[in-house]
């Protein structure tokens, strides 16, 4: 089924200094209403996708900042709605960029902004982290705004330690939700240090193998 069309406007989202052209819903409750009529008990239609979270600008930030985390490498986006951090790393210099995403209308609108931004070395899966089904190991691994929902904790801390490779670095960037205290547990049973950032009310996590020298 073709994604739904929503009322939008393309946007000029300033990272460092870059720019990106983002095509961004202008009436979050519209998609929402959607989603109530067509889905009215399916959680995981919940269009969180439709809004730049500011997460997402914070970590997008970080990158320009770091370009090393990105230059060269293979870099995957958890949950990655409209793709602002898999933009930056597509323009910082990746080797490959792979965005994600479990909602079913996700991909439309990521690809969308890809599209809008001329950045081709990026690819779109759809994966549910209870159940990832990549079959590479990436150096940098992104996500923000991503523990809303308790239960998917574990979940993502499990994918993110199997699709990490060896001395890569999984940066997780959040607004203070109670769930990240369980995150941060969860990816040291894992055997991950970690390193906290604030920027603004955001928390911008680091996590790295135990036994791995940091990238």
């Amino acid at each position: 089924m073709d994604a739904p069309i929503f009322s939008h406007s393309i946007e000029t989202v300033a990272v460092g200094d870059l720019t990106f052209r983002l095509c961004l819903i202008k009436d979050l409750d519209e998609a929402l209403d959607y989603y109530v009529k067509t889905s009215p008990s399916d959680t995981d239609k919940i269009p969180y996708f439709t809004h730049l979270w500011e997460s997402a600008r914070v970590l997008a930030g970080h990158l320009v900042s770091h370009p090393g985390l990105c230059r060269g490498k293979r870099v995957l986006e958890l949950g990655c709605g409209l793709g602002l951090p898999s933009l930056c790393a597509s323009a910082l210099g990746a080797a490959a960029v792979t965005a994600s995403d479990f909602h079913p209308d996700n991909r439309a609108f990521f690809l969308r902004n890809a599209e809008l931004n001329g950045l081709t070395n990026i690819d779109y899966h759809p994966m549910d982290w209870r159940n990832p089904d990549l079959d590479t190991q990436f150096e940098t691994i992104l996500g923000s705004d991503l523990i809303y929902e308790k239960q998917m904790v574990e979940p993502l801390a499990h994918c993110a330690a199997n699709l990490l490779a060896p001395q890569g670095a999984f940066l997780l960037a959040d607004p203070g939700r109670t769930a990240l205290q369980n995150a941060v547990n969860a990816m040291e049973n894992l055997g991950f240090a970690w390193e906290l950032i604030t920027v603004d009310d955001i928390w911008l996590l680091k996590f790295t193998r135990k036994d791995s020298a940091p990238t």
